[in-house]
């Protein structure tokens, strides 16, 4: 079920958070029932799929806040994993640790600080979920902070985002940070971890973890699984006309350049939330079996 503050006012804060059930595996057929919302701003969509849960969150808020924040908009997905204490609680908290923290800041800053006052936001985040969170779970984030002249994709985990133009040109894009990346794979190491992998099934961190940085998982050393971002800064430009924020349930079954195209050809004449219905339909035709939560924001 997802709440929706809407308000036609271009100035009022939008909000929207899914809740989801708490079992593992999969289902005997997909649950296709589908959650969509959106605007001529941004379309929004998530379906369970074929698991027996769904594990995703997702919130906006149009405008961030109403006082210094007010021309930037935020997005975020939460997808969770062995439950969903952690992603739950994060979609809560993340935009108002990030406003805090944005507000104690009373000069201008450049591109490089407001980056790393993102990432310190995670890890303190990250730090005090340890003593609300009740379960095993985890959850990877992807998330973007839109001003009028500048993007900035938050990705920690194995969700994505990208720019792309409306000729359907991928801008700009974060990477995945799973196990199969050498740079990851050197970083756990050193940090005492190890990449296992079982046959047929992918490389993991220490038998357990699909993707190298997380919130929660604090059954392991948080130096393994670090809740430490990645941040691509690309300008609000006139290349730019979409940003698309997607989970892996998304990610595994079409590459970048697919969606790419998949959105712009049928941005013209479909509205936003229509787009991402007919993503998570042909995301399952493609044999997705994980849960599925896209977001579109037109940003031209």
């Amino acid at each position: 079920m997802s709440v929706h503050n809407h308000n036609d006012k271009a100035t009022t804060a939008i909000t929207a958070t899914t809740t989801v059930a708490t079992n593992d595996g999969l289902l005997d057929k997909p649950n296709t029932k589908k959650e969509l919302f959106g605007d001529k701003l941004f379309g929004i969509g998530s379906m369970q799929g074929w698991r027996r849960t769904a594990e995703d969150f997702y919130k906006y808020l149009v405008p961030l806040d109403h006082h210094a924040f007010k021309h930037w908009n935020y997005f975020a997905i939460f997808d969770g994993h062995n439950g969903i204490d952690t992603a739950k609680n994060a979609s809560h908290l993340f935009d108002k640790y990030l406003l805090e923290c944005f507000h104690h800041v009373e000069t201008k800053i450049d591109n490089h600080d407001f980056e790393r006052m993102i990432k310190d936001t995670l890890v303190l985040l990250d730090k005090n979920l340890r003593k609300i969170v009740h379960d095993q779970s985890g959850s990877v984030c992807i998330a973007t902070l839109i001003s009028s002249k500048q993007i900035f994709l938050i990705n920690l985990g194995d969700s994505r985002g990208i720019v792309i133009s409306k000729d359907a040109h991928v801008l700009a894009a974060t990477k995945d940070h799973k196990p199969s990346v050498l740079k990851e794979q050197e970083r756990i190491r050193k940090a005492g971890g190890h990449i296992t992998q079982s046959p047929n099934d992918v490389l993991r961190v220490d038998d357990t973890y699909a993707m190298t940085r997380a919130l929660g998982d604090y059954a392991i050393d948080k130096h393994i699984i670090a809740p430490i971002p990645d941040i691509i800064h690309y300008p609000r430009d006139s290349t730019a006309a979409f940003v698309i924020l997607a989970c892996d349930g998304i990610w595994d079954v079409m590459s970048n350049e697919e969606v790419a195209k998949f959105v712009a050809h049928q941005a013209l004449n479909t509205a936003l939330d229509h787009i991402v219905s007919h993503l998570l339909d042909h995301c399952l035709q493609l044999q997705s079996t994980d849960n599925m939560t896209a977001i579109i924001i037109k940003v031209d």
